[in-house]
């Protein structure tokens, strides 16, 4: 306008002092899409928190009865259309968004006065702050289901191969021997850490931020633990500003997953080394494996990748939505409710992908035993153990049995190492270089130092691989397991009772 005047305000339902309708590339870049997306991820979850919050206004004299009971009735048809699968709310052509959609069908079906009713002392600030919370919470069980379903196979598979032995590697290199269970135990004392960080954020995301309005609270007075307790939360956000401002579960909940992420691409990595022909030492069905397109003998375990690119989505989410946090005022924002925080759903999704997946590949794998005890024969993996039998028998300072060893191994040939009499030999004469003394070895004894599964069952110690103290540890890890399941099956109890304790509230009202 070239007098610079503001357009008139009009009177179009719903759009305050707004007159017109959103830009087309506003509509076709922004509403349209995300209006698909709220009516599949929003609409269930906001049919209930409506219902909880009209249904507090009626009991706290707020609302009349008779507006409650016409509201919740239209509430109640929706969400059985929602339940069945049917579009419960129908966009006009242009709109902005979900619930400005929503709310004209309750205007339409109610009239403006009772249809309009149900907004009062709320805002879409601590509504899509609520639904969020609702949300995520709902995802967090699903992936703590699938978290400790994985590491109950895990605990499983560890349990059954506690005494199969293998070596151990540190940095690619074969290094001592172990059991494939030991190994497995480290990995699931790490994967259940991860996962009890996962139940420590879905303690911070279940609270209320209903009431809160747009940040600031509310004149009405309201029943806030009423709606929380109506729809499964342990207990309100105290703060106003804190319930719409903050995101920081969602930044808990991102962690945890990273973490438990990162863990499940180490334990890939691993499997998928071990499988391969150069190690041969595991081994999944063809239903799990893939073939090349141009060479015939390929059998690739390619899910162990997927799992890799999967269980790292997470990382990268929550370093796209501490960014996205980063420098936002400390209120309610697009920037902050929405662009931030959109990262956080695929990478759920992503990494309760990579756990399901992680657990069939474990569920499913061979293990070769055999063939892991044979590498263990010529890979030089018991000199430690030898070396500590020169402090151990013959009271040797380790730097010195250290040198003596290595020594002895710069000159043998792999068949000195499998004759226990080839060692005795060449060790006492690399002992006369290095102590510069005379140590005279016995046979039988060295004979045992090198035994891979002799090594295994002496090194009980610092939580070393002996297959009794790795069983024990099993046992530990299995209660933390048990623990994490009684928790989501109370968490989920609680929600059901609480989705019980809503329909009959309503039930009773309408009644009335």
């Amino acid at each position: 306008m070239s007098d610079g005047a503001f357009p008139r305000p009009g009177h179009a339902p719903g759009m305050g002092r707004l007159t017109a309708a959103p830009h087309p590339l506003l509509f076709h870049l922004l509403y349209e899409p995300q209006f698909a997306r709220d009516r599949e991820e929003v609409l269930p979850r906001l049919l209930r928190i409506d219902a909880a919050h009209v249904l507090m206004l009626a009991e706290r004299g707020i609302l009349p009865r008779e507006t409650a009971a016409g509201l919740l009735r239209v509430n109640r048809e929706l969400a059985a259309r929602v339940r069945a699968g049917e579009p419960a709310v129908e966009p006009p052509p242009v709109h902005r968004g979900l619930y400005m959609a929503y709310e004209r069908h309750y205007v339409d079906r109610l009239g403006p006065e009772a249809g309009g009713a149900a907004h009062v002392a709320r805002s879409r600030n601590d509504l899509n702050a609520t639904v969020a919370r609702m949300r995520l919470r709902d995802e967090l069980l699903a992936l703590l289901q699938a978290g400790g379903e994985l590491a109950g196979v895990t605990l499983g598979l560890a349990g059954d191969h506690a005494g199969t032995a293998m070596s151990g590697f540190t940095h690619f290199q074969p290094a001592q021997p172990t059991t494939l269970g030991h190994y497995l135990a480290g990995v699931a004392a790490e994967l259940l850490r991860a996962l009890d960080l996962l139940a420590g954020a879905f303690a911070s995301v279940n609270r209320s931020p209903l009431g809160a309005g747009a940040g600031l609270g509310t004149s009405f007075p309201i029943d806030r633990e009423r709606t929380a307790s109506l729809l499964g939360f342990d207990a309100v956000v105290a703060n106003s500003l804190d319930a719409v401002a903050s995101r920081d579960y969602a930044v808990q909940a991102l962690a945890a997953l990273s973490s438990l992420g990162i863990t499940l691409t180490r334990l890939a990595l691993d499997l998928q080394t071990w499988g391969s022909r150069a190690y041969g030492f595991l081994r999944w069905p063809d239903h799990l494996v893939s073939t090349s397109s141009m060479m015939p003998q390929k059998r690739n375990a390619f899910v162990l990748e997927n799992i890799r690119g999967r269980a790292a989505a997470p990382a990268g989410a929550l370093a796209a939505m501490l960014l996205g946090l980063k420098n936002t005022p400390f209120s309610n924002s697009v920037e902050a409710g929405a662009e931030a925080i959109a990262h956080l759903w695929p990478a759920l999704t992503a990494g309760r992908t990579a756990v399901q997946l992680t657990e069939l590949m474990l569920r499913e794998v061979e293990v070769d035993s055999e063939r892991m005890r044979r590498f263990l024969e010529g890979e030089e993996t018991t000199m430690t153990a030898l070396a500590d039998h020169l402090v151990a028998r013959h009271g040797l300072p380790f730097r010195t049995a250290h040198e003596a060893v290595g020594r002895f191994l710069q000159d043998a040939s792999a068949g000195d190492l499998r004759s226990a009499a080839a060692v005795r030999a060449g060790l006492q004469e690399a002992l006369r270089e290095v102590a510069g003394r005379e140590v005279l070895l016995d046979e039988s004894e060295v004979a045992l130092a090198l035994d891979p599964l002799a090594c295994i069952q002496t090194a009980r110690y610092g939580g070393g691989p002996a297959p009794e103290p790795v069983r024990a540890q099993l046992v530990s890890l299995d209660e933390a397991r048990q623990d994490l399941a009684a928790r989501v099956a109370a968490w989920r109890q609680r929600l059901d009772r609480a989705e019980t304790s809503l329909d009959e509230a309503v039930t009773a009202l309408l009644g009335a």
